[in-house]
């Protein structure tokens, strides 16, 4: 039986939605200041400005029933193999939330910034209902529910999807999912085993990013 992760707060009910989806200005450069978010030591990292991928070729997706989520982990070990204007623009969305991603890793334990993933919902239904908190990560094992819910759209809290309008939201989780690792995503009783293949991709894309930083 998979054994639900401990590292979730006993206060997560309270803090798991913040509500308020204005944003931050980005900064200048949306890179050079403060440390980012999802980091490692800048010199663990592949350069920014060299990757190629689109965000669909790191994102995983499903379907259950009328509903179709996309689940993209915003690290930034993956999105720096991103093609630039990719990068930049998923940089800085977490960046521009960085204040609030952080309160909430602090307000559930965290001594270090949790995993940031961007997750949307999209139907081609008339009208449908739709539970942020129904969506989990199954990591080695272990179930990870999100410990804080970001809405970046204005009708997030309704819970209702209307025909070919997208919810979005950031999905905060324990980093002690490794995304270097097969992971699985679950909504609605389906299982998504996409990231198996995305793993191969981004460490085919590391290496072409690594050889074109040295040329």
């Amino acid at each position: 039986m998979i054994r639900q992760t401990r590292r979730i707060a006993s206060g997560l009910a309270a803090a798991l939605v913040i509500s308020g989806c204005s944003s931050a200005p980005p900064t200048d450069d949306g890179t050079a200041n403060a440390q980012p978010v999802n980091s490692s030591r800048a010199e663990e990292l592949p350069p920014p400005g060299y990757g190629t991928l689109r965000q669909d070729d790191f994102t995983v997706a499903l379907q259950s029933g009328a509903v179709q989520l996309k689940v993209t982990p915003l690290a930034e070990s993956v999105i720096r193999l991103a093609a630039p204007d990719t990068y930049q623009r998923l940089h800085r969305l977490v960046e521009s939330r960085s204040t609030q991603i952080r309160d909430l890793a602090q307000r559930n334990g965290l001594r270090q910034d949790p995993l940031v993933f961007s997750v949307s919902f999209f139907t081609r239904d008339v009208q449908i209902a739709f539970d942020p908190t129904d969506l989990v990560v199954l990591s080695r094992g272990i179930l990870f529910r999100p410990m804080g819910i970001i809405p970046l759209t204005p009708d997030w809290g309704r819970e209702q999807l209307k025909q070919e309008q997208l919810q979005q939201a950031l999905y905060l989780f324990d980093p002690a999912i490794d995304l270097n690792v097969f992971f699985q995503v679950e909504y609605g009783g389906v299982i998504a085993n996409d990231w198996a293949a995305v793993i191969s991709r981004l460490e085919a894309e590391r290496g072409r990013v690594m050889s074109r930083a040295r040329g």
